[in-house]
Order: structure tokens, then C-alpha cells, then sequence
């Protein structure tokens, strides 16, 4: 039977802090300690695992005195275990974004995370990290590795990178009748922007233009040629095409209010094609006048 309980708090940061409900039996210390964990910010079963830790902890000094040790334990656990506060995404991260020959790999001490992803060949290895103070900072991300077309997996990060920020700083500008803008954790948007929306989605997308397949079949065979005529463009609206589909679509009327993705509708920029429309416009009709008159020339040749 209990006789008396002791409630100890241990803190550490504004998510990573808990409460110790310890409750000492009748013949305290020849009976061992219970321990009951209480937190508004870890995961369940994290405290579970806590509570479990705590308790084999008394039970090793079963006649001794164990409440400070139990309490040293507790603590040493927050210490070395970055990723306490983020179990629940990346248990997301296994569950629902991962396929078989995937592979998660974290370093608690470290506060990593390898994640290795595949889709029909193509692969990229990312490095997750974070700081004591996650979810208040934000996850940074990096490429370790990648056959993806070099130019396009970082455009990927850079994407992934603005995400994360976007978890964690509030917009310039707040539109009207929005909540106020509070700080949300960003291990899983990243991750599943990254593997959803990249790493699985991209080795099997069309051409927005010639309905042909973007990437070739064999990675090998991925051009790292930026004008070669099957590397493969990315445009801000997310859409792919292979560089001579799009080279000859933004050179091709009409031109009026810019050219637009005809898979969305939004208009493209791109820093290989930056004319205004009216320039663009221009280049083309001297082209099509030059033509004319080289047919011209032609048909008097043949006359």
C-alpha cells in the first residue's frame, strides 16, 4: 500500500519538461518506489517508457535509498534522448511515407535522423537534426547523397528548407480574419514534402507537355546537361518538363500576360527564360519574318 507520494518536477525546456508523481509503500526503502510520470508536451508513451525506466531503476536498489537516483535517471533520459518530443512524427514519418527498402536511422545523442528514400531507382539520403528547443526551432535538412539531377535535388531542400521555416516564423504579412500565427512542429511536413512529394512522386511524372515520361527509366541515364534537350525543368508551380518541350512552349505564342504551366494555369518563371511577354513577342515575330523571307528567297530560286 502507498503511505505517502512526493511530487518532483524536472524541466529542461518548454517541451521537454515532466513531472515525477513518486509514491513510497509501506517499509520504504525495503519496498520499492512506484513511479507515475506526468507531462502536457511529451507522448504518452513516452512517459510510459519513463515510468518503466524509473521503477527498473528502484527495483535495482531495492533496500536502498532510490528516490534521488530516480530522479537522476528521469533526467538523463530528457539529456540524451533529442527526439522525445517529436515521437509521434516520426512514427508518422515509418508509418505513413516510408515503402519497403526505406530507411530510418536515428541518433538520439546526436539529434539526427537518416532517412534513405527510393522510388523506381532514383534515391536521396537526408539528414533531419534538431536542437534542445525543437519544435520552437525549427528541423533543418540536408541532401547527404542522390543520382536525382543535381540542380533539382536541391531545389527539392531549398523547398523542404523553406518549409521547415515556415514552421516556425510567422508570415510578413497576416491576412485579415487568420488565428494567430502559433509555432508548430516541423519534422513531418518536411519529411513528407521531401518524400511524398519529391523523392515518390517525381520518377514517375509526365512531361507537362509531351506526356512523356520526365525522368529516364535507368538513373543512369539522367542528362546533368542544363540545355540538353531531356533534362528535365522544374518550375515553381511544381510541374516538370523535359527542356526542349518547355524551350520551344515559352518561345511559341501566345505570349499575352506571360506564359502559363497548362497543367495549373500559373504563370511560369524560370531563369532561363526571362523575357516579358512583349519581348518574347517580338523575338518571335522577327524570326517569323525572317522565315518568310528566306521562303520567299526559295520560292524565286525555284522559279
Amino acid at each position: 500500500a502507498v503511505v505517502s507520494t512526493q511530487s518532483t518536477g524536472i524541466w529542461k525546456t518548454e517541451h521537454k519538461q515532466l513531472r515525477l508523481l513518486i509514491m513510497y509503500p509501506e517499509e520504504y526503502p525495503k519496498n520499492c518506489l512506484m513511479v507515475e510520470v506526468k507531462s502536457k508536451s511529451l507522448p504518452e508513451r513516452v512517459m510510459k517508457l519513463i515510468e518503466n525506466i524509473t521503477e527498473k531503476e528502484a527495483k535495482k536498489l531495492q533496500g536502498q535509498y532510490q528516490v534521488i537516483q530516480v530522479c537522476k535517471v528521469a533526467r538523463q533520459f530528457l539529456d540524451e534522448n533529442m527526439f522525445i518530443v517529436c515521437a509521434d512524427e516520426l512514427d508518422a514519418v515509418k508509418s505513413r511515407l516510408l515503402e519497403e527498402g526505406d530507411e530510418l536511422k536515428i541518433k538520439q545523442k546526436a539529434g539526427s535522423f537518416q532517412l534513405t528514400a527510393h522510388k523506381n531507382g532514383y534515391h536521396m539520403n537526408l539528414k533531419f537534426s534538431v536542437t534542445d528547443d525543437y519544435p520552437q526551432s525549427n528541423v533543418k535538412v540536408e541532401c547527404k547523397g542522390t543520382n536525382f539531377p543535381t540542380d533539382l535535388a536541391a531545389m527539392f531542400v531549398r523547398q523542404g528548407v523553406e518549409r521547415s521555416r515556415r514552421c516556425v516564423v510567422p508570415p510578413a504579412i497576416q491576412k485579415k480574419g487568420e488565428p494567430p500565427f502559433q509555432v508548430k512542429p516541423s519534422i513531418l511536413p518536411v519529411a513528407e514534402y521531401l518524400i511524398k512529394d519529391c523523392i515518390k512522386f517525381y520518377p514517375i511524372a509526365q512531361c507537362s507537355i509531351c506526356d512523356n515520361q520526365t525522368f529516364p527509366l535507368d538513373p543512369k541515364d539522367v542528362t546533368q546537361d542544363i540545355r540538353g534537350a531531356l533534362y528535365v525543368e522544374y518550375v515553381y508551380c511544381s510541374h516538370v518538363f523535359h527542356h526542349k518541350c518547355l524551350d520551344k512552349y515559352m518561345k511559341t505564342p501566345p505570349f499575352k500576360g506571360g506564359k502559363k504551366c497548362p497543367i495549373c494555369g500559373k504563370r511560369i518563371f524560370h531563369e532561363k527564360w526571362k523575357e516579358t511577354p512583349e519581348l518574347a513577342e517580338q523575338r518571335w515575330a522577327y524570326k517569323q519574318a525572317k522565315r518568310r523571307e528566306l521562303d520567299e528567297v526559295t520560292d524565286f530560286m525555284d522559279f
